[in-house]
This record gives C-alpha cells, structure tokens and sequence, in this order.
C-alpha cells in the first residue's frame, strides 16, 4: 500500500483536526483524546464539499452546503442518501502522520 506523508504529529498540539487533499480527495486526520488518529474520507458524497468546514455536533458532521450528515467516527451518512464515507489507513513513523493513497476496502 503507498503512502503519503501529510503531517507531524507535533501539527496536533493545539487542533485535534484537520484536512489534506489526497488524489483529489478531502480526507480528514483526528487525534482522539488518548493521542491515536484516524482518517477518513471528509468530501461530502453529495456534493463533495468539504465536511470540516460543516457544524460539528460530537462526532456528527452536517454538510455546509445541503445539509447532509455523517458520523465522522464511523463514515455512516445518518441523514442522506446512506452512502458511508471511506476511511483511510493511518501510520506514524519517526513523528510523522502518513495516510494511504486509496480507502480501505470493506
């Protein structure tokens, strides 16, 4: 599987999100509480807006353009057309957050 180098885990002391743009792709890297990440798809399968930028209620993400939402844990649409968002595999190496180039397949 390829990789890309996206961040330091250092870029999350102060934010526990943020975005990056993978083949196109809006994909969304969170620390949790216990200092782990993930990442996961953040492009709305509507519209493909991007989900940061929507009002975030816990782990559900409503879409700023249509309203769409997703939980963000588990890429489940909960109010939509039910299509999930991908997630992506995560690895951290000598203090740097690398994500997969494609999603997980399920």
């Amino acid at each position: 599987m390829d990789y890309v180098k996206v961040a330091k885990v250092t870029d999350f002391d102060e934010v526990a999100m943020r975005s990056y743009r993978i083949l196109a792709r809006h994909v969304g890297v969170f620390k949790e509480e216990d200092g782990s990440f993930y990442a996961i798809e953040t492009g709305c399968k509507h519209a493909n807006a991007n989900l940061l930028g929507g009002k975030r209620d816990g782990d559900v993400v409503t879409c700023p353009m249509h309203g769409w939402k997703y939980n963000l844990k588990t890429g489940t649409c909960v109010w939509g057309t039910g299509a999930s968002l991908r997630r992506y595999a995560l690895k951290i190496e000598d203090g740097c957050i690398y994500i997969s180039c494609f999603p997980i397949e399920e």
